[in-house]
């Protein structure tokens, strides 16, 4: 069952239509088979950018957002709150108000009550939380508790201000999925050289010479021989593929998605976390 925080933020996702039903529906299938908090994984799978989601929550809660990357370093709230402890709960202490008595505590999700009692147990002060976008927390600790700059990791985001001939050839590589032949060779594949396109309406084409129909696939065939009979004979006619052998493929390719997006997330948690640079990851790319 899902938990009451997740319940509430979701609530307020689809109240404010940032996501839709079926998009909260994926979105908690991810959480539950990866974990994170529900905000995070909303915006690591494209549905809705981070500043969206802390709006939308803010609005649905009537609390405060809070700018982190504004604020000056205060010793006295950092030493409230261990490191650990914020990494681990998404949280950053802001500032200490009424003679220490008063903690300012910057949330990526103020719904979660458990952490809340926590922090005011620890802190001995009366917690008073505000809203922020967990990659927003995230380099908050990285500047004020370990005193580096975040890396902010642009490989996968395309420029709001590219050509449009490059945004063409984004398209393009969207397009294109990599399959393994029965020799381990990597083959590059577009869906236009499965499912041809359609043509438009025109004056009936001269009749051309009759000649034996292309073999069907098998219909108990699996998505792997599809594949390897694409490898071997190229792009193949539309009456040569059913309408299952088609839908085999297009699942296929959106598993592959999936995992695009999955890998492109962890990269990006480990640029943004020192883990990894990018040079290291330049490197290992043209291996």
């Amino acid at each position: 069952m899902a938990s009451p925080s997740r319940n509430r933020i979701g609530e307020i996702l689809v109240k404010a239509r940032v996501i839709d039903e079926l998009q909260l529906r994926s979105a908690m299938a991810t959480l539950d088979q990866w974990g994170g908090r529900l905000s995070r994984v909303v915006a690591d799978l494209g549905l809705a950018t981070e500043d969206t989601i802390t709006e939308a929550i803010c609005q649905g809660l009537g609390m405060q957002r809070v700018q982190l990357g504004n604020i000056s370093r205060d010793a006295g709230a950092l030493s409230r709150v261990d490191m650990t402890l914020a990494e681990q709960k998404a949280v950053f202490p802001v500032s200490l108000k009424d003679n220490g008595k008063t903690l300012v505590l910057a949330m990526a999700d103020p719904t979660d009550l458990s952490t809340l009692d926590q922090v005011a147990a620890r802190s001995r002060a009366r917690v008073v939380p505000m809203v922020a976008g967990e990659r927003e927390i995230e380099h908050a600790i990285l500047r004020h508790y370990r005193g580096q700059e975040p890396v902010v990791s642009t490989r996968f985001s395309p420029s709001r201000n590219q050509s449009s001939d490059t945004q063409a050839t984004v398209d393009e590589q969207e397009d294109e999925f990599k399959v393994v032949d029965m020799s381990g060779k990597t083959v590059v594949k577009r869906i236009a050289d499965i499912v041809p396109p359609e043509s438009p309406a025109t004056a009936p084409a001269p009749r051309a010479p009759e000649r034996p129909a292309p073999p069907v696939a098998a219909q108990g065939s699996s998505a792997a021989d599809i594949l390897d009979e694409i490898l071997a004979g190229g792009p193949s006619t539309a009456p040569e593929w059913t309408d299952e052998d088609l839908q085999r493929l297009q699942t296929l390719q959106q598993n592959q998605e999936k995992s695009s997006k999955i890998l492109r997330a962890l990269l990006e948690l480990l640029l943004e976390k020192g883990k990894l640079q990018q040079r290291e990851l330049a490197a290992r790319m043209r291996l």
